[in-house]
C-alpha cells in the first residue's frame, strides 16, 4: 500500500527564533578499505591499505573518487560518466540536518516531497523520480526508511541509467548513494548541540576509538525534538549508529555497520492539496484529521522504526587482486493514520473530502549479498582494470488494508467540524516482493595514455510476487540485460572529454494494493560531456549534455492515489553543470546549474507533450564559505549560499503551475581550539515557495517552503 508518512505536532504561527543546528565537524571522510584495490608492483601496498581510504580528507569541498558508489578506485576524471560527490564538510558548514537537504548543490537534482514527512530519500534525477536509492552501495528501499543525517559521511549521485552495475535498484535517471561513517585509525570525539527555530532542539555524538591488533570501533547518534513551522506537524526522534572494523595491516579487513532509527510524528503531515488556489491556503494550517474533530476518532499520526547493517569483507589475493564480499540487511516499520485529498471530481469551492485511512501497517524487508572479484591485468597490451561479480537481492513490501472514511475540510475555515464517514473496513494484509539474482562485469581499460574505454554489461534475472491475506495473486518473472559503453579522451592532464551510451532495467515492484505484477522500468541515455580542473587538484567541473528516455513507468493511478499503473514513455533532454573545489586555502565554493525539458512522449492515459511535474526548466545553486586569515580574525569563517528553481508543473497532467523562487542561506562560525560555534540561517527572505508532488506519487499534495529561521550549534571535540 503506497501511503505517504507525515510530520506531526507544530506550532506553526511561531516567530522564527535563530537559534538552533547540530552540525558534527567535518572529520577525514573514509571510504570503504573493502573498495581500494593494492597498486601493482608496490612492495609497501599491504602496509597502506588501511590507510589509503582517508585519500581526500584535505580536499575541502572536492572529491576526487566515488569508490563507494562506483567500486573502483579509479579517479572521477578517468570515468564516462556524470557522478558528483558532496563531501561531509559540505554538509557541516550548511547545516543539513534533514535528508531533503543533502543533494542542493548538486545539477539535474530536486527533493520531492515525502511520505507524509518521514524524512526518507525522494529525489527526482534529470526529470525522474528516484525513491530507490543506495545505502553504502546496497538497495535502500526510499518510501519508508528513515534515516538521521547525523551517521553520514558524504553523499555520491550516479546519474543516468546504472543497471549495468546496480541491476535491480531503481536506477533510471540515477541514483543516490549515501555513505556512512566509517571507524577511523586513530582516537577521536565530538559532542554537539544544536538549537533553532520553530522549537528545534538537537544533540549529537560522533567517538572513534583505535583498539589494540587493527581493530576500531566507531559511535554515531543524535536525538531531536522539533515541533516544527506548520501545526500539528512536530516530531521527535533519535538514531543510533555503532561500527566496528578490523584489519590485519596484510590486506584483509572486515567491517561492520549498523544504525537503528526512530521517528515519531504528530501528525502525517503531506502538505496543503495540490490545487488550483494552493496560494490561498495557510501553509502553516494542518490538512487531515486532527484531534478532537470527530467524536472518538484520534487525529492523523506516524511511528517509524528503521534498523539496517551491513557486513564487508575484503581480501588481498596478491598485489593485483581482491576478493570482496558483503551482506546487507534492511527493515523499517511504519504505523500510521493518514489523510489523503480527495481530488477526482473537485471542481473548486471550500469544501475538499478527505479519506481517512487508520491504523495503517505499513513494512518493508531487503536482504542483499554480493561477491566481486577486482583486479589490474595487462592483456593484449592494454591495462584492464576489472570487476567481477554476482549478487542477489531480496524486497518486500506491504501493508495491512486500513479502515477508510471520508472527512469533509472547510478549507477556509479550520474550525468548521464535519462527521467521519465510514467508507470501507479493512482490508486484507497486501504483500509485493521482488527477487534479483545478477552478474555483472566491468572493464575500465587504458586504451593509449590519452584514451580510456569504459565497458559494463549486466545480467538480470528478476522475479516479482503479489500476495493478498497470504495467498499468492499474481507471479511474474524476466530476463534482462544492462549493457553500458563509455570513452574518455584526456588531451591534457586537467582536461577529459567524455561520452556514453547505457541501458538499463529496474524492476517495478509495486507498492500499492494491486494484485498485479509489472514488467521492469527501463531506461536509455546517451550523454557526452567535459571534466575540467579549473584549479589542478584543488577546482573540478563537469558539464554533460543528455538524452534520457523512460518506459514502463510505475505511477501513481490518477483515480486513486493507493494503487499504481504502468504509463508509456517519458524523455528528459538536458545540460548540467556542476563546480566544486578550493578557489584559495581559505574560500571553498560548490555551485551548479542544470537546463532541462522533460516530458511525456506517449502514454494511454496522459497527454503527449505535457511536462513532468516538479521539474523546472532551470534551477541552479551555489554555497561558498570564506576564513578571515587575519591574526585578529583568526577562526572566523562566513558563508553564503543562493538556491533557485524555476517555474515549473504543479500536476500531471497540467493544469497549474508553481512560480519559480530563489531562497537565500548563510552561516557564520568561529572556531577556538576544540570547541566550533556555528549559526545558520535558512531562507533569510522569507521567500514562501512550495515543492510540488512527483510524477510517480504524491501528485495529489504540495509541501510548503520553511519560513526565515535560524539555529546555532556548539560543538567541542575531543
Amino acid at each position: 500500500m503506497s501511503q505517504p508518512i507525515r510530520l506531526s505536532n507544530a506550532s506553526g504561527n511561531t516567530r522564527a527564533t535563530p537559534i538552533a543546528v547540530a552540525l558534527s565537524f567535518a572529520f577525514p571522510f573514509a571510504l570503504a578499505s573493502h573498495m581500494v584495490p593494492a597498486r601493482a608492483g608496490d612492495e609497501t601496498a599491504p602496509q597502506a591499505l588501511p590507510t589509503v581510504t582517508v585519500h581526500g580528507a584535505a580536499e575541502g569541498y572536492q572529491a576526487a573518487s566515488a569508490a563507494s558508489t562506483t567500486r573502483s578506485d579509479a579517479p572521477l576524471k578517468d570515468l564516462a560518466a556524470s557522478i558528483q560527490v558532496v563531501p561531509h564538510e559540505v554538509l557541516s558548514d550548511r547545516g543539513v540536518t534533514r535528508t531533503d537537504q543533502l543533494l542542493e548543490n548538486v545539477s539535474g537534482v530536486l527533493a520531492e516531497s515525502t511520505y507524509g514527512g518521514n524524512g526518507a530519500t525522494f529525489f527526482n534525477i534529470r526529470g525522474f523520480s528516484e525513491n530507490n536509492g543506495l545505502r553504502d552501495g546496497f538497495r535502500d528501499y526510499g518510501y519508508l526508511a528513515f534515516r538521521d543525517v547525523q551517521n553520514i559521511e558524504r553523499v555520491e549521485v550516479f546519474k543516468g541509467p546504472a543497471g549495468a552495475l546496480y541491476g535491480g535498484v531503481g536506477a533510471v535517471g540515477g541514483y543516490v548513494n549515501t555513505v556512512s561513517k566509517r571507524p577511523q585509525a586513530e582516537d577521536f570525539g565530538q559532542v554537539a548541540l544544536t538549537a533553532g527555530s520553530y522549537g528545534l532542539y538537537r544533540g549529537m555524538l560522533d567517538v572513534n576509538r583505535a583498539l589494540d591488533s587493527g581493530l576500531s570501533i566507531r559511535l554515531n547518534g543524535a536525538v531531536e525534538k522539533n515541533h516544527g513551522y506548520r501545526d500539528d506537524a512536530g516530531y521527535d526522534s533519535w538514531s543510533l549508529a555503532p561500527a566496528i572494523s578490523w584489519t590485519d595491516k596484510r590486506g584483509t579487513s572486515i567491517v561492520f555497520l549498523a544504525e537503528f532509527n526512530h521517528l515519531s510524528r504528530d501528525g502525517f503531515d503531506f502538505g496543503v492539496p495540490n490545487i488550483a488556489d494552493y496560494r490561498a491556503l495557510p501553509p502553516t494550517r494542518y490538512y487531515g484529521l486532527r484531534d478532537g474533530m470527530a467524536p472518538g476518532a484520534a487525529g492523523d499520526y506516524g511511528r517509524n522504526g528503521t534498523q539496517a547493517a551491513s557486513l564487508l569483507f575484503e581480501h588481498a589475493l596478491n598485489d593485483d587482486w581482491k576478493l570482496r564480499m558483503a551482506a546487507h540487511y534492511a527493515y523499517a516499520h511504519q504505523r500510521s493514520q493518514q489523510s489523503f485529498p480527495n481530488l477526482d471530481g473537485y471542481t473548486g469551492g471550500n469544501l475538499l473530502d478527505y479519506s481517512v485511512y487508520s491504523a495503517a501497517n505499513e513494512a518493508s524487508r531487503q536482504y542483499d549479498v554480493q561477491a566481486e572479484l577486482a583486479g589490474r591485468v595487462l592483456a593484449a597490451g592494454l591495462k584492464h582494470n576489472l570487476l567481477a561479480g554476482i549478487d542477489y537481492g531480496y524486497l518486500e513490501q506491504g501493508g495491512a488494508g486500513s479502515p477508510v472514511a471520508t472527512l469533509t475540510l472547510d478549507l477556509s475555515n479550520p474550525a468548521a467540524l464535519f462527521p467521519l464517514a465510514p467508507t470501507s473496513p479493512a482490508g486484507p494484509y497486501h504483500q509485493a516482493q521482488g527477487k534479483d539474482l545478477g552478474v555483472y562485469l566491468q572493464d575500465l581499460v587504458d586504451l593509449a595514455p590519452q584514451w580510456k574505454l569504459h565497458l559494463g554489461l549486466r545480467a538480470d534475472r528478476f522475479e516479482n510476487r503479489e500476495l493478498l491475506g497470504g495467498a499468492e495473486v499474481a507471479r511474474s518473472s524476466q530476463n534482462a540485460v544492462s549493457p553500458r559503453i563509455g570513452v574518455v579522451w584526456q588531451p591534457d592532464e586537467r582536461t577529459s572529454l567524455f561520452a556514453d551510451w547505457s541501458r538499463s532495467h529496474a524492476p517495478n515492484v509495486a507498492h500499492g494494493v494491486s494484485t498485479s505484477t509489472y514488467d521492469a522500468e527501463i531506461g536509455q541515455q546517451t550523454e557526452a560531456g567535459v571534466k575540467y580542473e579549473f584549479v589542478k587538484d584543488r577546482l573540478n567541473s563537469t558539464l554533460a549534455i543528455f538524452n534520457l528516455e523512460r518506459e514502463n513507468i510505475l505511477t501513481a493511478d490518477p483515480t486513486d492515489p493507493m494503487r499504481e499503473v504502468l504509463t508509456g514513455r517519458q524523455r528528459s533532454r538536458g545540460l548540467e553543470f556542476d563546480v566544486a573545489g578550493t578557489l584559495a586555502p581559505n574560500w571553498k565554493l560548490i555551485a551548479s546549474y542544470t537546463c532541462l525539458d522533460a516530458t511525456v512522449v506517449s502514454d494511454n492515459v496522459l497527454p503527449v507533450g505535457d511536462a513532468l511535474s516538479n521539474v523546472p526548466r532551470h534551477h541552479a545553486s551555489a554555497w561558498s564559505t570564506y576564513e578571515f586569515q587575519a591574526p585578529a580574525l583568526h577562526g572566523l569563517g562566513v558563508g553564503a549560499g543562493l538556491y533557485y528553481v524555476g517555474a515549473r508543473e504543479a500536476n500531471l497532467p497540467n493544469t497549474w503551475r508553481l512560480p519559480g523562487y530563489v531562497r537565500a542561506d548563510a552561516a557564520v562560525y568561529y572556531q577556538a581550539g576544540r570547541w566550533r560555534t556555528q549559526l545558520n540561517f535558512t531562507n533569510l527572505f522569507d521567500r514562501r515557495y512550495y515543492t510540488g508532488g512527483s510524477a510517480s506519487v504524491f501528485n495529489y499534495t504540495l509541501a510548503p517552503s520553511q519560513p526565515f529561521s535560524g539555529q546555532l550549534t556548539v560543538a567541542y571535540r575531543f
